[in-house]
């Protein structure tokens, strides 16, 4: 029997791990995170493989570089493993009350209120960009990147076909009403509209840089006979669940998405009539083109008018409660709160897990008549709430482990339009980040990191201009 390929082995690892989370609610909670971090595991197996056979072979920039990209992720293992045996609080009971008592501890090493919690979520999350990684290392051609990537738009179509089918029918939970809904804003097996919105802009973009590709290189018989108009239709369809799911913030990111690709739709299609030194040619595609994004636009204007319609109004309801001072705490106070947390421990934060028992003591909500109290798990911020719990230090590392590979991939000359989109849309999620908390969820992470070193891989597999020397020696 034959031995698997490293390489084939990272693409069906990655695979698995993308589409198990995403049908495992997204693997929120506890049991889904550790789920999630054992199916993640073998991801260091394969870079540990992958270092011995580059050392083996002498290829020691190769594995340099491996160690090079892997030390963040290995730096901030210790800083959280550290904080977890450096405990600052422990639960207790008052009386007949629980309670998070500080205990003392080693006050210049990184400590941590929730030491379990911190464990399991560098488990889960680590694991999970490590599953990036080994495509990095381990997958020698791009198409079967790509074809990874077709599997998870797949995989994002069916979810998108489930999600609507059941919004449709009325279903009262996840697998139509099988499991109760921890939240009235959910879709398909996700539990938060808005991490359904990140997770189909991501398969959005990535579907849209396969139809791009397919522009790039067509069939013979041309674009038509090809699976570009396919993958344009799964792309249409994912675009149109984010306004269905009443997330507004979701909705402008789609937005922002289609609008890029109805310009570079509307260029292509100009530029390749030019190509035929035909004018007309190249009006009448534009023309065509125009007619069927309008179309396409006004389909999914038509589905979602009702939704669309209500969060209209409720969205003038709101501005007009701010303007006459009705909301007590606003998004604006919560992140004036997660700034102090994080400004009183600057340098290694609070511990991974811990900004909803810590917040308690930040925070400045104060109860109304009824007396009732909100309690925040996440601070609607994925980046602030990274500072308030591993620090700078922390962040730092995390910023690290996805912008110093791209910095020795990225060249402007090997630019493709597969790799484009993909880096496109996570660099919007990444933005999005700051106001929302998108990478809370383990699904929505796998995505990024699949899809982030995905891209890098394929740039550096892309072949170089003819005549042109780089810096880079190999892959």
């Amino acid at each position: 029997m034959r031995i698997p390929s490293l390489s084939t082995l990272a693409l069906a690892h990655a695979a698995l791990v993308a589409v198990v989370s995403a049908w495992l609610l997204g693997g929120i909670g506890p049991r889904g995170e550790w789920i999630v971090a054992a199916l993640a595991a073998p991801a260091f197996a394969l870079l540990f493989a992958e270092f011995r056979l580059r050392r083996r072979a002498g290829d020691h920039a190769g594995a340099r570089r491996l160690l090079r990209w892997c030390a963040p992720i290995l730096a901030l293992a210790v800083l959280v493993i550290i904080s977890a045996f450096n405990p600052s609080h422990r639960p207790a009971f008052i009386f007949d009350g629980y309670v998070l008592r500080p205990v003392a501890h080693v006050t210049w090493l990184p400590s941590s209120a929730n030491p379990a919690g911190s464990l399991r979520i560098l488990a889960c999350f680590g694991g999970l960009a490590a599953t990036g990684l080994a495509l990095a290392f381990c997958v020698e051609s791009r198409r079967a990147l790509r074809g990874l990537v077709l599997v998870l738009a797949l995989n994002a179509l069916a979810l998108a076909v489930l999600g609507t089918v059941q919004h449709q029918s009325g279903a009262s939970g996840p697998y139509f009403g099988a499991l109760p809904r921890a939240n009235p804003a959910w879709f398909a097996t996700f539990l938060y509209h808005n991490h359904w919105a990140a997770f189909a802009v991501l398969h959005a973009a990535a579907t849209l840089g396969l139809v791009f590709h397919s522009l790039r290189s067509p069939p013979e018989r041309g674009w038509l006979h090809g699976p570009g108009p396919l993958l344009a239709l799964a792309a249409l369809l994912l675009g149109a669940t984010v306004p269905l799911t009443s997330s507004r913030s979701g909705t402008v990111l789609m937005l922002g998405i289609a609008a890029a690709a109805g310009l570079a739709s509307l260029l292509h299609a100009y530029r390749s009539g030019r190509r035929r030194r035909s004018a007309r040619a190249g009006f009448l595609r534009v023309a065509i083109v125009g007619a069927l994004l309008a179309l396409g636009a006004g389909l999914v204007a038509h589905q979602s008018r009702d939704v669309i319609a209500y969060r209209v109004a409720q969205t003038r309801q709101q501005i007009a409660e701010l303007q006459t001072g009705c909301v007590a705490y606003t998004r604006a106070d919560l992140y004036a709160d997660t700034w102090r947390m994080a400004a009183d421990k600057p340098a290694f934060g609070w511990g991974l897990e811990s900004y909803g028992r810590i917040l308690l003591r930040y925070s400045t909500f104060r109860p109304g008549p009824d007396g009732l109290w909100s309690a925040f798990e996440d601070a609607h911020s994925d980046w602030l709430q990274s500072l308030a719990e591993i620090g700078f230090a922390g962040t730092a590392l995390l910023l690290l482990l996805g912008l110093l590979p791209l910095a020795e991939t990225l060249r402007p000359r090997r630019l493709c339009p597969f790799a484009a989109w993909l880096l496109g849309g996570c660099a919007l999620i990444a933005a999005y980040a700051w106001l929302e908390f998108p990478f809370a969820n383990p699904a929505v992470v796998a995505t990024w990191w699949i899809l982030w070193f995905a891209a890098i891989r394929s740039l550096q597999l892309e072949p170089r201009p003819q005549g042109h020397r780089d810096a880079d020696r190999g892959p």
